[in-house]
């Protein structure tokens, strides 16, 4: 993934959200409602989707909405240090942005400038699995994503997380896991081979009923 890349954007959009705020007076009322509406509305589809297990594909799409929830958090967190007194908020307001930082939050973004391949295969009864290789190197700084998602026919541009699971290539072979989906069609066999350079007992296999 391009982390240096993602970095720098967020760097960027973190000081737009600055210029805007210190802009902030200069705005119309009705250019200031407009903004406040579009924040909203980003928040509000992300909270949707995490409550719902349901994103939109394909995965640069997802990725784009993801930079707009985190915009649209920024904007909010910063324009909060234009209430006094501003030393005090505009502390709270770097100690609630430095969590942006963390991998959780960090790699969905990144996945926007991502180029790596992400493998994805039919199971049937529109059930997909999607390999998305991250990070970079060996061991607990790189794997990938193994996630079983439903795509209904009637909303081709959404899909449904039904389960999932992230391998570090520090346990298994991570860039080669692959998912069987079972005869109940209700649960799937999550599958990561063993490394060249492990153990056999190194492998991961398990079968998870789908949420």
């Amino acid at each position: 993934m391009h982390l240096s890349l993602t970095f720098a954007s967020f760097v960027l959009l973190t000081a737009g959200m600055v210029l805007l705020r210190l802009f902030w007076h200069c705005l119309s009322s009705k250019i200031q409602r407009f903004i406040v509406i579009l924040a909203c509305a980003a928040l509000s589809l992300l909270a949707l989707s995490v409550v719902t297990k349901w994103t939109a594909h394909p995965i640069r799409l997802n990725a784009v909405l993801a930079w707009c929830a985190v915009a649209g958090y920024e904007f909010f967190i910063i324009l909060f240090t234009r209430l006094r007194p501003k030393l005090l908020t505009s502390v709270i307001a770097v100690i609630l942005i430095v969590p942006l930082l963390s991998a959780s939050f960090f790699l969905p973004l990144a996945r926007l400038f991502d180029v790596t391949p992400h493998k994805t295969v039919s199971l049937g009864e529109r059930i997909v699995s999607v390999r998305a290789p991250w990070g970079i190197g060996t061991g607990d700084n790189s794997g990938a994503d193994l996630d079983i998602y439903w795509r209904p026919a009637w909303i081709p541009f959404l899909q449904r997380r039904v389960q999932g699971v992230r391998y570090f290539n520090s346990q298994c072979d991570a860039r080669a896991s692959f998912a069987v989906l079972q005869p109940d069609h209700k649960s799937v066999l999550m599958n990561c081979p063993a490394a060249p350079n492990q153990q056999s007992n190194s492998a991961r296999s398990l079968v998870v009923k789908f949420h």
